[in-house]
């Protein structure tokens, strides 16, 4: 059992500082306590517990003189990627290389999130640069899943979905480009939001691809990451709402030959929960899929490669060898396949929203196999077939962020003492309905009595 099984939701922590039932001080201290007892995980980048401790007296002194005053989010220990430039805490990005200057003393988000009264008060690890959905850095070491530590907590934000799914934080702040918010709360049983393109700024974020790169929550619950997406992106969502009977798309002739028994059986009985809940649920063709694999990697490449291109000019030796090969492939992208890719787009997207005219949102497992072991490179699929690890986690998740739409990935289940994990997505811009129909999920997923 997750310690983020028996805490209260984010709104009600926040209601028991303001009623004096439990002060940020204490709160803190849970947190503290949680990460050394869990510190081989090694969840966290950095930490200045003297500081922390120091933001949440203020915090307290806030909730017992003012507190009609304070923000919806007031206390919350939060923990933020190291990809977000934080006031005084240093921003190294999980690499050894130097950075570009982000103009920032600290990003737009988090001074949201600072604002709405956040405690913020450490920085987690992740894949370096955030150019893998692994979570293993040569330099800072692995993050290791909660449930096995031998096996991988996904990628990039790993740590701060394991941070979450440990306790060691209320919620984190983490960033996708092709589901690095997804697919380590997949991975560690958590909830994790990636928002329509642009919603949530990302000003004084270190980017790895300007066009496909996206902030969002990952916190235990969906109301959770809704509660966080208004304060980051500065706008309500009491208005989105589900249909009587959602109507679901599933993709199931390309999902069929790319699922693992365990995740296969999984969806199908979670599939069932949502039809027993009202929902009508139809298989699609969805071209799209191939088509954001197939131009995916030049485009985000070609980015990176920009963003870094002032240390690889210099021949810096800070990046790993596997970050570096990719970084430099994409030196050597042509203009022509630059802007096929961009073009490809724009296909995906059309298709998108000519699907989600029709159905209420997308539909299939986060990841369609259990968190690989650290080091994996294959897992082997349907029919006994073997695919490389990558093409497996990021070809679930990557077409949404390609195309800019709101996805969330939300529990569904275990297989074999491992967390699975349902994926929605829904037209762009309607953040709102995804949450509510997220919502809905949950209930319908959630045991019974």
């Amino acid at each position: 059992m997750h310690p983020t099984d028996s805490l209260p939701s984010l709104r009600d922590q926040v209601a028991e500082t303001l009623a004096g039932r439990l002060s940020v001080e204490a709160r803190l201290a849970q947190v503290r306590e949680r990460e050394q007892a869990q510190r081989g995980l090694n969840a966290m980048a950095y930490l200045d517990w003297a500081s922390a401790l120091a933001q949440a007296r203020e915090l307290d002194r806030q909730a017992r003189e003012r507190p009609a005053r304070c923000g919806p989010l007031h206390g919350l220990p939060i923990a933020i990627k190291d990809l977000f430039a934080v006031r005084g805490m240093p921003l190294r990005g999980g690499t050894r290389a130097a950075l570009p200057d982000l103009g920032r003393e600290e990003a737009e988000v988090v001074a949201r999130l600072r604002a709405a009264g956040a405690l913020i008060f450490a920085k987690t690890n992740l894949h370096e640069l955030a150019l893998g959905a692994t979570g293993e850095n040569l330099w800072t070491g692995d993050v290791c899943n909660p449930f096995d530590p031998q096996r991988q907590a996904g990628g990039s934000s790993s740590g701060s979905a394991v941070a979450v799914a440990a306790g060691m934080a209320s919620a984190a702040l983490g960033s996708d480009t092709g589901g690095s918010v997804r697919i380590p709360a997949a991975f560690c049983g958590v909830t994790g939001f990636k928002p329509s393109y642009q919603a949530i700024p990302l000003a004084g974020a270190l980017h790895l691809s300007f066009t496909c790169d996206h902030a969002g929550p990952i916190a235990p619950s969906v109301d959770d990451c809704a509660l966080l997406f208004e304060v980051m992106a500065a706008r309500r969502t009491d208005h989105g709402s589900v249909p009587r009977r959602p109507r679901l798309a599933v993709p199931r002739a390309w999902l069929a030959p790319r699922m693992d028994d365990a995740v296969a059986q999984v969806f199908a009985r979670t599939l069932e929960r949502l039809r027993h809940a009202g929902a009508e649920i139809d298989e699609i063709a969805l071209p799209a899929l191939d088509t954001a694999w197939a131009h995916y990697t030049p485009l985000v490449r070609a980015e990176a490669a920009w963003v870094h291109r002032a240390a690889l000019a210099a021949g810096d030796e800070g990046f790993s060898a596997l970050v570096r090969g990719p970084l430099e492939a994409g030196m050597s992208i042509a203009a022509g396949t630059y802007i096929d890719a961009l073009r490809a787009r724009e296909a995906v997207r059309a298709e998108f929203a000519g699907v989600l005219r029709t159905w209420d949102a997308i539909v299939l497992p986060t990841s369609p196999v259990l968190p690989p072991r650290r080091g994996q490179t294959e897992v082997e699929v349907a029919g006994g077939r073997r695919i490389s690890t990558r093409e497996a986690v990021l070809g679930q998740t990557l077409p949404f962020s390609f195309a800019g739409v709101p996805a969330l990935a939300l529990p569904a289940g275990s297989a074999e003492g491992l967390p699975v994990s349902l994926h929605l997505a829904c037209a762009e811009g309607a953040d709102a309905r995804l949450l509510a129909l997220g919502r809905w999920a949950e209930s319908a997923m959630a045991p019974a009595g």
